[in-house]
């Protein structure tokens, strides 16, 4: 029982010392909106005239498009997400492991970039694993008397 107790100290004693920077949590939302603030120009261009190219309001308003770093094919990765199976990447690193690497790799033509997003859901479910095994088996021991 001591030894669960004396876990419990460590344990919420290091989630205190991460608890003293509070102030990096605060919102500013003036601050929030001053970042968004050419971001917000763009979209209302873009709702007034929906036709509107990347090309096109890079030549009307090149100020604005190099102040808010915009790029030509920002949002492509999202469009043509076309998943193995339909399953994203991620997910099969995380359930099938170096496994799911391999067929993420070479199902999607040796995409490097997909395998490297198998290849973080393998780190995060083998990292995960491991955090409970050795919960399980320091609560094995600490009820055992040891």
């Amino acid at each position: 029982m001591k030894t669960i107790f004396t876990f419990v100290i460590i344990f919420m004693f290091g989630l205190s010392s991460f608890a003293s920077n509070a102030d990096l949590f605060k919102l500013d939302y003036n601050a929030v909106q001053e970042e968004f603030s050419e971001l917000n120009a763009i979209v209302e261009i873009i709702k007034a005239n929906p036709e509107t190219t990347y090309s096109s309001l890079a030549v009307t308003n090149a100020g604005l498009v190099e102040s808010a770093n915009l790029l030509p094919d920002a949002a492509m990765p999202l469009a043509n997400a076309e998943h193995v199976l339909g399953i994203p990447p991620f997910w099969w690193g995380c359930v099938f492991g170096v496994v799911g690497v391999g067929i993420v790799y070479f199902l999607t033509d040796q995409n490097s970039g997909e395998a490297k997003k198998a290849l973080w859901g393998c780190a995060v479910s083998t990292i995960a694993g491991g955090a409970f095994y050795f919960f399980v088996f320091a609560a094995a021991a600490a009820s055992s008397g040891g």
